[in-house]
């Protein structure tokens, strides 16, 4: 029959494996907090979706409160062209190319990846930049910090297209 383990060691030893945990979190905290996107540094679009003078004069409730915002705006205000971005995150980098037609986005190519993990995982991204007209994409399941640089990527190409 095997023997017991004291509860005295048990109890000494889950102590110092909590402690050491600890220490970890505490020591990594502030470095992921400096790769957490700015929410200052994004700017908000609202896009109408009519342009008759009833809607303007009765917004609906979804522009109503984009335009309680002080940095919202009623059309998005980016220069023709194609600009590139690079995001960066604890897991790697990503590089989107961001094309602007008639001040909206038209087009967004990732160029380059070295995350960890497969541009796969985040193929879906550019297709949401385009319909939300924002930088503001979902998260990845499994894939957050990738998902994290896209989206910086695409920031930092929509702050070069502000005119």
């Amino acid at each position: 029959m095997a023997k017991k383990m004291p509860r005295r060691l048990v109890a000494l030893s889950s102590s110092a494996i909590a402690a050491i945990y600890l220490a970890g979190f505490a020591y990594t905290r502030g470095a992921d907090a400096g790769l957490a996107p700015s929410a200052t540094s994004v700017p908000t679009v609202a896009v109408s979706a009519s342009a008759t003078p009833s809607a303007t004069a009765t917004p609906s409730s979804s522009v109503a409160s984009a335009t309680s915002t002080p940095t919202a705006a009623t059309t998005a205000a980016y220069r023709d062209g194609t600009y590139a971005g690079t995001g960066t995150s604890r897991r790697g980098d990503v590089t989107v190319s961001v094309t602007v037609q008639s001040g909206r986005i038209g087009n967004v190519t990732i160029s380059s990846v070295t995350t960890q993990y497969p541009v796969s995982r985040i193929a879906a991204l550019p297709a949401q930049v385009i319909s939300r007209q924002t930088s503001q994409v979902d998260n990845v399941s499994g894939a957050t910090y990738s998902a994290q640089a896209f989206r910086s990527a695409v920031q930092a190409a929509l702050t070069k297209a502000s005119a």
